[in-house]
């Protein structure tokens, strides 16, 4: 489908009547700025991934356009940087109902880290996390958050941990070395996998807990209660979900990310959005989410002469 073409697409989808959607569209693949020379590379990273959000959230807006216009009862499942693109789309009333990957790619390797210092098997532990895809993204590949908030409980057996039972320096260092997943390009069945999970529990509607970025138009990642009822966030006994928010709000700065405001708007940190003037030599400190395809398209074009004066000579706009 082209789904820049919402009517075309709305027509499909009635013809079609899905019960879930799943898309995994973008105009900027996350691997896009890797293929790039190591020292361009490592300037314009210094952004985070935050900044990319127009172009992750182009064709997704428009296929949620679709929907409604269908007025179809499908759930929508978006792969496309959901820990903040969803968000934005709530305000709209576009929100797909939850995201896959990014903190649930983490959540195995806590797991095998966790059975492994309290010398248990795997299978009788469990965990709740929350965390932004900075978190997901970061401490697997360096044992860190670099500062960035999280909330973890562990469990054993039903049975929470103890916080002091568990220490969590070691037990990131444990994820990033010992239990390290495979990263980049070769790594994305991790991906594959957390979509799976999440795609079988709405399908299934049994009450699975799978971890997610953006369940029900929220910033960040969650533990997530999927049923035939709905998404629900599933929470420790000690943590609210305003306190769950607030850790998603507070660390989604290391992604770039300053706020998403209740309008939809997307605010970059003023060190990302420095890098996308002195890097890319664009500024953009926000936008709202209609400008997101105009933004999207002045972000293309900067980073693809980026690309070229640095040496990437066969790189293409989306």
């Amino acid at each position: 489908m082209n789904l820049m073409n919402v009517e075309a697409t709305a027509e499909r989808l009635t013809q079609i009547a899905p019960d879930i959607i799943f898309n995994a569209t973008t105009l900027h693949s996350w691997w896009v700025i890797t293929k790039l020379p190591g020292d361009a590379f490592k300037r314009i990273d210094e952004a985070r991934g935050g900044i990319w959000t127009p172009m992750h959230q182009v064709l997704i807006r428009r296929l949620m356009k679709a929907v409604r216009l269908a007025n179809s009862p499908a759930v929508v499942v978006n792969a496309s940087y959901p820990d903040v693109v969803n968000a934005s789309l709530a305000a709209e009333g576009l929100a797909p109902a939850v995201g896959i990957g990014n903190i649930a790619n983490a959540v195995p390797g806590v797991r095998l880290a966790a059975a492994h210092m309290l010398s248990m098997p795997p299978s009788s532990i469990d965990v709740r996390f929350f965390a932004h895809h900075y978190v997901s993204y970061r401490m697997p590949s360096t044992g860190g958050t670099d500062g960035a908030p999280y909330h973890l409980t562990i469990y054993a057996n039903g049975l929470e941990v103890p916080h002091q039972d568990v220490d969590h320096a070691k037990l990131f260092s444990l994820v990033a070395g010992r239990f390290r997943r495979v990263k980049g390009l070769a790594g994305q069945s991790v991906t594959a996998s957390s979509a799976t999970a999440m795609l079988l529990a709405i399908a299934r509607g049994t009450g699975d807990v799978v971890h997610a970025p953006g369940p029900i138009g929220l910033v960040g990642g969650y533990p997530v209660r999927v049923s035939q009822h709905g998404l629900l966030v599933d929470l420790p006994a000690k943590l609210s979900l305003d306190q769950a928010i607030s850790v998603n709000r507070e660390s989604q700065r290391f992604d770039g990310i300053e706020s998403v405001d209740d309008d939809g708007t997307v605010r970059f940190t003023d060190t990302s959005a420095g890098v996308l003037r002195d890097v890319l030599g664009y500024d953009l400190q926000s936008y709202r989410p209609e400008e997101c395809e105009a933004r999207a398209e002045e972000l293309a074009a900067h980073f693809s002469q980026f690309a070229r004066d640095n040496g990437l000579q066969d790189f293409r706009t989306p």
